[in-house]
C-alpha cells in the first residue's frame, strides 16, 4: 500500500512539473519579441527562444500566424534553408499596428556580418505547391501587409523552365512590403531567378539589395485596383547582369522613388507596359553598358523603345567593377563580395547590402 501510494505521489508530481513546465514555456513564447530559427542546431519541438531555436522557417511562420501570442518577429541564424513547401507569410492576428519581420540575426553591417553568414533560403517547392492559377514556384509568398524581410540570400531556382520567385505578393489588397538587405543570386542556365520581388499593390519598397543574374530584378505589378498605384521605391541597389531587365514598371504609378541605383550589364534597365503613362523621376543612378536603355511592351511581347523619364545626374557610360570571388575557395569571401569596388566607378553612391555607405 504505502509503495502504491509513494508511486501515485510522484505520478502528481511529475505531471504537475510538466505542466508548470508547458505553462512557462507558453508564457515564454507568449511574452517573447521574436522567435529564433536555426537550421544547424535548431529543432521543431524546441519553445523557439535564441537558446532553444527551431529548426525551420515554416514552424517560426506557425507561431507568427498564431492569434494567441504577440510575436510578429523572425529571427534566422546563419545556415542554409531548404523549406519543401512555399512560405506563406500571414496572420490571424491585427497588423495595422504591427509589422512581421523576417530577418537574419546578423544583419550586413553588424560587426559579426560576413557573407558566409547570410542565411541561404533554397525553395524546394514545386509547380503545382501553390493553387493552379499561380503558375510559378515562390520561396516566400507574402500574403499579409506591412511585411519586412532583411538580410536574406536566395540563389536561383535548380529546375530548368521554372518561373520562380524568391519574394511574391498577389494579394493585390495588402500593402506595405519592405524588402532590404537581401541578395538574389542566379544563373541563366542552371539556376534559374525569373523574378527576385515581384508584387501587386502599393508600397512595394526594395532597398539596399543586391540582384545579381537574375532574369528580372523586380516587377512592380498590379494596382489594387483603386486607381494609380502609389509608396512603391526601389533605391541603393546594385542590379547586375539582369538577361530581361532590372525594373519593370506595369502599372500607373504616382509617386514612385528611383535613386541611387547600379544598373549594369542587363538587357534593359527599365520595361513599361504599353498602357503605362507615368513620367518617372530618377535620380543619381549609373546605368551603364546595358544592351537597352528602356524596353516596352507589344504584341510582339518585351521590345526595345523609349519613354520620357525625368532624370538628375544619371551616369550612362563608363565601366563598373564588381567584387568576385577569389580563385582560391579556401579563402573566406571578401567582405564587398559582389559589390562595387572602393574607388571605382559607382562606389560613391553607396549601392548594396551596406547602410552605412548609403549617401
Amino acid at each position: 500500500m504505502g509503495k502504491q501510494f509513494l508511486s501515485f505521489v510522484f505520478t502528481i508530481i511529475k505531471k504537475t512539473f510538466l505542466l508548470i513546465s508547458l505553462v512557462i514555456i507558453s508564457n515564454l513564447m507568449v511574452n517573447a519579441q521574436a522567435v529564433y530559427v536555426d537550421s544547424n542546431t535548431g529543432n521543431d519541438n524546441n519553445n523557439g527562444t535564441i537558446q532553444s531555436p527551431f529548426f525551420s522557417i515554416q514552424k517560426a511562420l506557425e507561431i507568427i500566424k498564431n492569434k494567441d501570442n504577440d510575436i510578429y518577429v523572425i529571427k534566422i541564424n546563419p545556415g542554409i534553408y531548404i523549406p519543401e513547401k512555399p512560405l506563406v507569410i500571414n496572420t490571424e492576428k491585427e497588423t495595422d499596428n504591427k509589422r512581421i519581420v523576417i530577418e537574419a540575426a546578423i544583419l550586413p553591417g553588424d560587426t559579426a556580418w560576413r557573407p558566409e553568414k547570410m542565411p541561404v533560403v533554397i525553395s524546394k517547392s514545386k509547380k503545382g505547391d501553390l493553387p493552379e492559377y499561380y503558375h510559378f514556384v515562390a520561396a516566400f509568398l507574402v500574403d499579409e501587409s506591412h511585411v519586412s524581410i532583411r538580410g536574406l540570400k536566395f540563389p536561383g531556382y535548380f529546375y530548368p523552365n521554372t518561373r520562380y520567385f524568391p519574394i511574391a505578393r498577389f494579394n493585390k489588397e495588402k500593402t506595405d512590403l519592405l524588402v532590404e538587405q537581401c541578395m538574389f543570386v542566379g544563373d541563366r542556365h542552371a539556376s534559374h531567378i525569373q523574378v527576385g520581388v515581384i508584387a501587386h499593390g502599393d508600397e512595394i519598397k526594395i532597398d539596399h539589395c543586391v540582384f545579381y543574374n537574375a532574369k528580372n530584378a523586380a516587377v512592380y505589378w498590379e494596382s489594387s485596383g483603386e486607381g494609380n498605384k502609389t509608396g512603391n521605391s526601389f533605391t541603393n541597389n546594385i542590379v547586375y547582369g539582369a538577361f530581361q531587365c532590372a525594373v519593370w514598371l506595369a502599372w500607373p504609378d504616382n509617386d514612385f522613388i528611383i535613386k541611387n541605383n547600379i544598373i549594369t550589364n542587363c538587357k534593359h534597365a527599365w520595361i513599361k507596359n504599353d498602357f503605362n503613362k507615368t513620367k518617372y523621376s530618377i535620380q543619381n543612378c549609373y546605368i551603364v553598358k546595358n544592351e537597352h536603355y528602356q524596353g516596352v511592351t507589344s504584341d510582339a511581347g518585351v521590345v526595345p523603345g523609349t519613354f520620357e523619364m525625368n532624370e538628375t545626374n544619371i551616369i550612362k557610360e563608363g565601366n563598373i567593377s564588381l567584387r568576385m570571388m577569389d580563385d582560391n575557395v579556401d579563402i573566406p569571401l571578401p567582405v564587398d563580395y559582389l559589390h562595387i569596388i572602393p574607388n571605382t566607378p559607382g562606389f560613391e553612391i553607396g549601392a548594396g547590402l551596406f547602410k552605412s555607405n548609403a549617401k
